[in-house]
């Protein structure tokens, strides 16, 4: 029993950038007092994660220090806030030392049942049934972008003139295969602009970036300006070329990449890459939508016990991973497409010199961040006023 009420929250920052821009961005919207827990330390795979995060959680001493170093320790937060699967994995083990007082809210895909979170965020690339306690959005979560990070971002040096057509690279993921083909034709719809205008080339890579993958888009441009990246050092020229540049041209890959261009105002071009061919993946997609469309038309000739019982086994068979929901990248393309925010490179005219959408920080509104602040705030009341 908690003697006193403490509405507090702790947000659960790991090693992933996009994951953790989403909490923070949750966290200001909420605006209630708030501790930073991170859990940021670096894995090489899936197996190396489960096994330092099964460590962290023991009851051997060393766990006991090590969370303790952490600030993983009573007294308990009422809200947690987690993307991503390390920190959903900490996020119950609070919850259960906690007694049941902690809140959880995810973002993002759940790793468990729907039924086991106090609410789920689900942003437009994760397929996540609709139930009482999820939230659809049409864009991820964005943080309004601070003047001081705007005069910053303006004292870091991109010495080639304007405009500029800057080609934002990100890595590999599992959806997709990164085709030379595709950003060859991309790079060489950059430099025909730049030739146009007068302009110039600029790549920035991102964390995931291969040198084999710059190799490919610097092989077919003309003296481009490169800036590589290294960890958000002062010279980070990042967020200038996002306001700045004449046009953006950025890999698939990335959600927040393409959240940060589309949020700058600055015409935005999605170079999409195909379909890597993984049969998996394939199969749970179209079993996914084959199972949502039986429970649907089931509930529509008035059989809802039956349409509830295969709702129910879907979700048993995505908690023991079995037949998870799926993660699909093009339904958050066709998302911001639908919103006019972007447009597939393959729409990009390199003769037309295009013009800024919107101000900058229209999207945070856009996104639907106010009316999960106020379902988290919700969760923060006390166990006798939340149930009555």
């Amino acid at each position: 029993m908690h003697s006193t009420f403490q509405p507090t929250i702790w947000a659960l920052l790991t090693q992933a950038p996009g994951d953790n821009d989403q909490c923070l961005a949750l966290l200001e919207a909420v605006d209630r007092p708030t501790e930073i827990k991170r859990l940021d330390w670096s894995v090489t795979d899936a197996e190396e994660e489960r096994a330092i995060t099964k460590e962290l959680l023991s009851d051997s001493p060393e766990a006991r220090q090590w969370r303790a170093m952490l600030g993983l320790c009573p007294p308990w937060p009422r809200l947690v806030i987690c993307c991503g699967r390390r920190s959903d994995r900490v996020a119950f083990w609070i919850k259960e030392q906690s007694g049941g007082y902690t809140r959880i809210v995810s973002i993002g895909r759940p790793r468990k049942a729907v039924a086991a979170y106090d609410l789920v965020i689900a942003l437009p690339q994760f397929s996540v049934p609709d139930r009482a306690n999820v939230v659809k959005l049409p864009l991820p979560m964005m943080r309004q972008r601070s003047s001081a990070g705007d005069a910053h971002a303006h004292r870091a040096s991109v010495p080639v003139p304007k405009p500029w057509f800057t080609i934002l690279l990100g890595g590999e993921v599992k959806q997709f295969a990164t085709s030379r083909r595709v950003l060859i034709e991309a790079a060489r719809l950059a430099q025909m602009a730049a030739h146009h205008h007068d302009g110039s080339v600029v790549i920035s890579t991102s964390r995931r970036t291969s040198p084999a993958l710059l190799a490919a888009v610097e092989g077919v441009l003309e003296r481009p300006y490169v800036y590589r990246w290294s960890g958000g050092t002062a010279e980070n020229p990042y967020e200038r070329l996002l306001r700045e540049s004449a046009a953006l041209f950025v890999t698939a890959d990335s959600a927040s990449m393409i959240l940060d261009c589309c949020a700058s105002g600055t015409p935005t071009y999605v170079i999409e890459y195909p379909e890597r061919f993984e049969l998996r993946a394939r199969l749970r997609r179209g079993m996914f939508r084959r199972v949502r469309g039986v429970i649907a038309r089931f509930r529509h000739w008035g059989f809802q016990q039956t349409g509830d019982q295969l709702e129910q086994a879907q979700e048993w068979l995505h908690a023991r991973h079995v037949l998870r929901y799926p993660r699909d990248l093009r339904q958050f393309h066709a998302s911001i497409y639908d919103m006019g925010l972007a447009r597939p490179v393959s729409a990009y005219d390199p003769a037309i010199l295009p013009r800024p959408r919107r101000p900058a920080n229209d999207l945070v509104k856009a996104s639907g961040i106010q009316a999960v602040a106020a379902r988290c705030r919700a969760l923060l009341r006390p166990p006798a006023i939340a149930a009555e």
